[in-house]
């Protein structure tokens, strides 16, 4: 069984109705964390599920509505995985000396990283019928990334998953969504609202456009 589980959905500024974009999927007896802004436990906890039961945490980018959540997680002891493109995986580990000096050496056996390559099938570990695959994607600048994955015929037939993580309107997301069965892409803005500090975001119609420049 694949389960897709949505913590939060909102942007940097956090509302009742919508905090940090956070999900968690289930899949192959494993559980994976997308992403974690400071409520995670908060927001776990809203959908019963322990921060002991996550097995892998993927990181977008650095910014800290996407990981300040995460050094939580190291305090729950557990061998867990944490993946994403090298860049964000090396800015994940100086955050977490700023905020925890020392504290990841002290736990060698439980923090598992895993870089994900650009421009190739990625084996996710652990889950021998899943492939990554990551594209950079533009963001402020920032090395952000979008991912996807592809699961073997055996657990759902095609079945592929594409998360934009933040990001502007960019041609490698329609390439790497292309007739993916779902798009989880970022819409952070409205037509008429505008971007404070240029385009970094993307609105509601252009995610729409995306979706379907990708056939999805």
């Amino acid at each position: 069984m694949t389960e897709l589980i949505f913590l939060g959905v909102g942007a940097i500024i956090p509302t009742v109705a919508g905090d940090h974009t956070a999900f968690l999927l289930r899949h192959g007896g494993k559980t994976i964390l997308f992403d974690a802004g400071p409520a995670l436990e908060v927001q776990l906890d809203r959908v019963g599920v322990a921060p002991t039961e996550i097995d892998h945490a993927y990181f977008s980018h650095q910014h800290g509505d996407h990981t300040l959540g995460s050094p939580m997680l190291l305090f729950h002891h557990r061998s867990r995985r944490y993946l994403a493109a090298p860049p964000v995986l090396a800015a994940w580990r100086q955050m977490v000396e700023i905020v925890y000096p020392g504290y990841l050496a002290l736990i060698p056996d439980q923090v598992l990283y895993h870089d994900l390559a650009v421009g190739v099938a990625n084996p996710w570990p652990d889950l021998p019928d899943v492939t990554a695959r990551i594209a950079p994607v533009d963001h402020s600048g920032l090395q952000a990334y979008a991912l996807r994955l592809d699961f073997a015929p055996a657990a759902r037939p095609g079945f592929s998953l594409v998360y934009s993580g933040d990001t502007c309107p960019t041609a490698s997301v329609v390439e790497l969504a292309r007739d993916a069965d779902l798009l989880i892409h970022e819409a952070t803005f409205s037509e008429t609202l505008e971007q404070v500090g240029g385009p970094m975001h993307t609105s509601a119609r252009q995610a729409g456009e995306i979706a379907q420049k990708a056939g999805v």
